[in-house]
């Protein structure tokens, strides 16, 4: 090819480039840090580029910091899931319009109780008694992981109904709204829409990784919750907490025990220990580095299966009592202090 035959190839190409319109580089949604009012309308009417998951597709706007309300009106009008993870701020008036997002038509019945979300907000910690009030008419599948205090009883009844697993960045829980997400259901959780299955069955999932602290009332409320309860960000138990949680009822649909997750707790008392060896599903324990031998006798009464496989090292009369539990998960080459592994 001649030299006056590349520069014509590479001016044509430069023209083509300069002549596609502005819409088309505007549908990549993901990296738009602001939008104007005529941009979204333009997003809105075009074929925005969507993002995947397990449960089908999205539209991320997960760049955007900034939501007005009159660039939200027209973005809910857009029929697909809605993604808005990098907002750390909402305000009444653009919680009320993105209440107004449709919920997405899942395709088929096995698929419509998924819990596919709707639209996301997981990066807002805080928000407004007007805010929360005006999300909890949203229709569809919600989430806010990050969400550090929930005082509205309505957010919560919404948030009780809603299908798959429900994450929340709670710090602090009253027993009032504590009685409201225990009444989560779920459907189908992701795992089980993989074709995995769970073992114990169960379809809801609570998560509530970052409570640090919990209250009898609050964990007698939570005792109502069928399915598997996470309690991670507990780096504490007292006894009296313990057997409300221990009280769980597992699922009723089914008839499983249910699991409780407790991976947060790196020591636990003989008295908590007992406590929690009377309930009666899967208990899991991860973060427990050692046993004392009256921890351990206590756990092998625990009648589920129990998951142990954060141990570091184990007393020879640790493990012999231990040993008498039917459904036990230790880590491979445990080392038994006084004894061979």
């Amino acid at each position: 090819m001649s030299h006056s035959a590349r520069l014509f190839r590479a001016a044509s190409a430069i023209t083509a480039a300069l002549l596609i319109p502005i819409g088309v580089c505007a549908q990549d949604t993901s990296k738009r840090t602001t939008l104007t009012v005529e941009e979204a309308k333009e997003i809105a009417a075009g074929n925005p580029k969507a993002s995947y998951e397990l449960y089908g597709t999205f539209i991320s706007f997960d760049a955007l910091t900034l939501l007005p309300p009159e660039v939200a009106e027209v973005l809910v009008k857009i029929e697909r899931p809605l993604s808005f993870n990098a907002l750390t701020e909402l305000s009444p008036e653009t919680a009320a319009i993105l209440a107004q997002h449709p919920a997405a038509a899942k395709s088929g019945a096995s698929a419509a109780k998924t819990g596919a979300p709707d639209l996301r907000l997981n990066g807002i910690k805080v928000l407004s008694d007007r805010a929360a009030e005006a999300l909890s008419a949203h229709q569809g599948k919600l989430l806010l992981h990050s969400l550090e205090k929930l005082d509205s009883l309505a957010l919560a009844q919404k948030f009780g109904r809603e299908p798959g697993e429900l994450r929340l960045g709670l710090k602090e829980l009253t027993p009032a709204i504590a009685a409201e997400l225990a009444k989560n259901r779920g459907e189908e959780t992701a795992r089980s829409h993989s074709g995995g299955g769970r073992r114990d069955g169960a379809a809801s999932i609570l998560r509530l990784d970052h409570l640090e602290s919990l209250t009898s009332e609050a964990a007698e409320a939570l005792a109502a919750h069928e399915g598997v309860l996470v309690l991670n960000g507990l780096t504490t138990l007292q006894p009296e907490v313990a057997a409300f949680l221990a009280k769980r009822v597992g699922n009723r649909k089914n008839g499983s025990k249910g699991t409780l997750v407790l991976n947060g707790l790196a020591r636990i008392s003989p008295e908590s220990a007992a406590a929690l060896a009377a309930f009666p599903g899967e208990l899991v324990l991860k973060a427990l580095t050692e046993l004392s031998s009256e921890t351990a006798a206590a756990l092998a009464k625990h009648p589920g299966r129990l998951h142990l496989t954060g141990l570091a090292r184990l007393s020879e009369a640790a493990r012999t009592v231990l040993s008498s539990h039917r459904n036990l998960l230790l880590p491979r080459g445990l080392p038994v202090e006084g004894g061979i592994p």
